[in-house]
């Protein structure tokens, strides 16, 4: 045999029990992160194995001399302590796991529930309530599902309980789906549902939508359900009044359906029934919502008392005739009426036996009409990038040099008709002629005032400051408009936030900056991480060390 081919042979020899160990080693560690005894870790034992068992079979004699050798004495000290070391990193990191226990470092806290979350759910707890966040995300969405996991399990955590998180692929289960109102191709909208004493969602609430995955929406959900039965709004009855339990057009189920999903509760009041009551305390704010019929002077009275009281009122009303073309008539709040005159001289405002012809930003007819003129006013915050329809009108008319107790009140405008439009003042010629004209001197040129709002001039902090909000209209809240117009919807949504606060006792400004960007991994590309940082990288210095400790023993 030739000399030289035998260093040769007996490197190659011991390169392979080298290589063997680096193998054993990367697969102990690829099983520790996987936790799978994958092809991969398989086949990382078997080359292990093999390579050292050829070593030992080609060589016995330099394999026992290593095992026996100062080096290997060093070596095996050195790889223990590095076990022992990696074992005990993993060790706290499966305790840390295991007990849910989070850091943030980031320097905004980012990644941490803000206080105000933390109070809701405390809330939450303190009143009872069980809720579960139910997150819809289909196969191609688990990325963005195990993103929203990160911020979910924390109120899972804390909610000690009460909360629950579930995730639903909507294609497996298109039932849970349509219970809760999801729509297709909006992946990762989520729901929250109240669970009733057996834990399965109670049958008396509509699932609430949340939105995306954001601290805000999920907060704010919670805070309303924490808030239910805090706020209450009385309707009125026994005047003509528009009828909350009808479905059809003509009626405004739909503000009882959003009031109560919101938390809300909703109850009709007579006020002939609680003249010697008063209207009851635990009223958040009283609507007249299309009222037709007079209100005697008792219920006046009764409707000032809660004013002063810290009250808050919403008229919704129309002209004379509601309808144009028929017979009906609406003698509420007439020129002259007890409640028109209160209105005038407590607050100021008053309503005018009119209706606003549109003629230049009509829909339909000219009764129909776009409000597009809305006035810097705080209430209206979601409305001006949005349409405002109204039909059949009424005008308002705000004191310009108000007496002293009118001066006690801030009037404000909301809603102006176009420049194109202008007042009819002779209805009865409209019923008996069907003409419709423009008459100078005696008709009311636009822009006219559709709404405004009083309040005291000078606001306390407290929250008993009387409010008054007249919309010479009713029609603008209907199921149909509701439906049709999202400017109406927001225009409501701004109402009952102006009248009774509610949107601002349930919404805040998280501590977690909004615009975060998550860093999500799939499992195969966190097993690609994993290999490369924790198999690759180590093997490789041990493959250098080894090559340094072959060259060395040489």
């Amino acid at each position: 045999m030739d000399r030289q081919a035998v260093p040769a042979r007996s490197t190659l020899i011991n390169w392979a029990g080298v290589a063997g160990a680096v193998a054993l080693v990367a697969g102990g560690i690829a099983y520790l992160v996987t936790g799978d005894v994958s092809i991969p870790v398989f086949a990382c034992v078997v080359a292990g194995i093999a390579g050292i068992a050829v070593w030992m079979w080609a060589a016995p004699g330099e394999f026992q001399a290593w095992i026996t050798g100062r080096q290997t004495a060093y070596a095996t000290t050195s790889v223990l302590i590095t076990v022992l070391f990696v074992g005990f990193i993993i060790l706290v990191y499966l305790l840390v796991d295991r007990a849910n226990i989070t850091v943030d470092l980031t320097s905004r806290q980012r990644y941490s529930l803000g206080s105000t979350t933390l109070t809701t759910i405390d809330q939450l707890q303190e009143r009872g309530f069980r809720v579960r966040i139910v997150g819809f995300f289909s196969r191609d969405s688990l990325r963005e599902q195990e993103a929203a996991d990160l911020l979910l399990r924390q109120y899972e955590a804390e909610g000690d309980g009460a909360i629950e998180v579930a995730y639903v692929d909507p294609d497996e289960r298109p039932d849970l789906a349509q219970q809760y109102g999801y729509q297709p191709g909006y992946d990762g909208d989520l729901f929250l549902s109240v669970l009733g004493a057996d834990g399965s969602p109670d049958a008396r609430t509509t699932p609430l939508y949340l939105g995306d995955v954001d601290e805000r929406n999920i907060t704010t959900g919670l805070k309303t359900v924490a808030s239910a039965g805090q706020f209450k709004v009385y309707f009125t009855t026994g005047h003509g009044e528009l009828d909350l339990d009808r479905v059809d057009k003509v009626g405004i189920s739909r503000l009882r359906v959003s009031l109560e999903g919101a938390g809300i509760a909703v109850e009709p009041l007579r006020l002939l029934d609680v003249l010697n009551t008063g209207v009851p305390a635990d009223a958040s704010a009283l609507i007249i919502a299309g009222a037709r019929t007079p209100f005697t002077e008792s219920e006046v009275q009764l409707i000032d008392d809660f004013l002063q009281s810290g009250g808050r009122l919403a008229i919704f009303t129309d002209p004379p005739e509601v309808d144009i073309g028929t017979s009906l008539s609406n003698t509420f709040l007439e020129e002259g009426s007890a409640f028109n005159d209160y209105l005038w001289d407590r607050f100021g405002i008053r309503v005018r036996d009119t209706v606003v012809i549109e003629t230049r930003l009509a829909i339909g007819n000219e009764f129909t009409l776009l409000v597009d003129q809305i006035a810097p006013h705080t209430m209206l915050a979601d409305v001006r990038d949005a349409q405002i329809v109204m039909q059949f009108v009424r005008t308002l008319e705000l004191a310009e040099t108000p007496t002293v107790e009118q001066g006690r009140y801030l009037r404000e405008p909301l809603l102006y008709s176009s420049d194109g439009s202008f007042a009819e003042t002779n209805l009865q010629g409209i019923l008996a002629e069907s003409q419709i004209g423009y008459d100078q001197g005696e008709d009311i040129p636009g822009p006219l005032l559709l709404a405004a709002t009083a309040r005291y001039s000078v606001e306390s902090q407290e929250e008993t400051q009387p409010r008054v909000l007249v919309i010479g209209d009713s029609d603008v809240f209907k199921n149909d408009y509701v439906e049709e117009y999202p400017g109406n919807t927001f225009l409501w949504t701004d109402t009952i936030d102006w009248l009774t606060g509610f949107v601002e006792a349930v919404s805040f400004s998280p501590v977690s900056d909004p615009t975060r960007l998550s860093v999500v991994v799939s499992d195969q590309e966190r097993t690609t991480i994993a290999t490369i940082t924790m198999v690759i990288l180590p093997g490789l210095v041990l493959l250098a060390g080894g090559a340094v400790w072959w060259y060395r023993r040489r």
